[in-house]
């Protein structure tokens, strides 16, 4: 077995191992299991013999929270984490500076894709200076003096705890916010660069085990990369959203807005095909010359399909879409059906006629024909990205090459949810992808006009 391999299998043995978290007073310790005890470093079995990496998280999408337990256990620890973005998964119930008081509502709801619980130390552990801890170690909610103490015990016979957190009272909710005391820090385990897919949390403080017993600070702790700041969100319910910062950027630039009767956004909602030329048609007058949008029809006189009316909202920018030869009728019938839901591969087709004309400006012909100058154009655009996504259930599809000239033309074509090697070119395009694919040509660097 190779040296990579060793590492792979350590790993996800040492991924395995831990004891139950969240003990109250008096409890008495979970022994460990056998094989981690094997795995542990004899000299201290604090430390892991392998090393992980980590990653600092946005704590604002994390809740360390105490739950009510049994009457031997009172509390038990729990890691919450927003992962999708359809509903909250806990709210406060003040609105004082502690706000410890949890509403759990994780608990009311299926919250499969929305919410991620860590319940026991197998989603959750310290990590000291650089180097995890290993097996052993116990995890306690402890009450003191009317709140919450999250403490550790460095092996289940130690009597040595180390404080890493602490309430602001206690919640008549049942669910006690816990806060981490200073030094401490959430973070992710990772291997070989990667999140572990367990997306394992680490309470983790730049100080030694040995400064922590003894109560002393580290008085030089390493340099740590501190987490970028979150930009304010344009809408509320784009919270833990993939595209949120994208959705952030195309409300910015405009080319695509909310609902104003409740500043949402809607973002797993789908699209139609008169909304998605809405969109391009935003987007093309953000990175066209401004000439070239202000030579197309500003109103409209004929319907520019027969099922586009002269008055309905959107046939100006039909119409305009129409000119430019982003958007043309089906063969046979000539309709636009404005109201049918756009795939995501006819959302690339319409970005692609968009990304010709933005790279072919100069040659572009202006004159008032149906496609105007549209079909002289080149058919390929320039990769720009490195290693662009290869999809694999794109072939023999109508619209194979376009998708994959999109992946590698500023990433503006990506997997479905941002994962694996599928585009799912005929499922519907949602709000919040259909965004992003407006950033990304807004702000793709190539050709872009000044």
């Amino acid at each position: 077995m190779n040296l990579v391999a060793n590492l792979k299998a350590i790993a996800l043995t040492a991924a395995t191992l831990g004891i139950l978290g969240g003990a109250g007073p008096a409890v008495a310790a979970v022994p460990a299991p056998a094989s981690a005890n094997r795995l542990a470093n004899p000299t201290n079995p604090m430390l892991a013999q392998q090393q992980f990496g980590s990653t600092r998280v946005d704590e604002s999408d994390l809740l360390v929270v105490a739950v009510p337990g049994t009457a031997s256990i009172p509390y038990r620890l729990y890691i919450v984490e927003q992962v999708g973005a359809d509903r909250d998964c806990w709210t406060f119930a003040d609105s004082g500076d502690g706000r410890s008081h949890v509403n759990a509502l994780w608990n009311t709801f299926d919250f499969s894709g929305v919410c991620r619980l860590q319940r026991d130390s197998n989603g959750y552990a310290v990590r000291l200076a650089g180097q995890d801890v290993g097996s052993g170690v116990r995890f306690e909610v402890n009450e003191r003096g009317g709140n919450l103490v999250l403490q550790v015990s460095p092996s289940i016979v130690s009597r040595q705890r180390f404080t890493i957190g602490r309430s602001n009272g206690i919640s008549p909710t049942g669910f006690t916010r816990l806060q981490l005391d200073p030094g401490w820090f959430l973070s992710k385990r990772t291997f070989e660069g990667q999140v572990v897919s367990s997306h394992l949390v680490y309470f983790e403080n730049d100080a030694t085990l040995a400064q922590l017993l003894d109560g002393e600070v580290a008085t030089d702790p390493p340099t740590r990369p501190q987490p970028q700041p979150q930009p304010t969100l344009a809408f509320p319910d784009i919270r833990g959203n993939r595209y949120a910062t994208e959705i952030n950027r195309a409300s910015e630039l405009g080319v695509i807005s909310g609902f104003p009767e409740d500043n949402t956004f809607r973002p797993t909602s789908s699209l139609t095909r008169e909304q998605a030329v809405s969109v391009v048609i935003e987007t093309a007058s953000r990175i066209l010359p401004t000439s070239l949008i202000a030579e197309r029809d500003q109103q409209v006189f004929s319907p520019p399909f027969p099922d586009v009316a002269v008055n309905r909202w959107s046939a100006v920018k039909i119409r305009q879409a129409q000119q430019l030869g982003i958007v043309r009728g089906d063969a046979g019938t000539g309709l636009f059906r404005p109201t049918d839901n756009v795939s995501r591969a006819e959302l690339m087709a319409m970005m692609n006629r968009l990304a010709l004309i933005r790279d072919n400006v100069d040659t572009f012909d202006p004159t008032d024909t149906p496609v105007p100058g549209f079909e002289d154009l080149p058919t390929t655009l320039p990769t720009n990205v490195s290693n662009p996504p290869n999809f694999t259930d794109i072939s023999g599809h109508w619209g194979a090459a376009t998708i994959r000239q999109m992946a590698g033309y500023c990433g503006v074509a990506t997997p479905l949810n941002e994962t694996g090697t599928n585009f799912a070119p005929n499922t519907m395009a949602l709000r919040d992808y259909t965004a992003a694919t407006a950033a990304r040509m807004v702000d793709c660097p190539a050709h872009r006009p000044q």
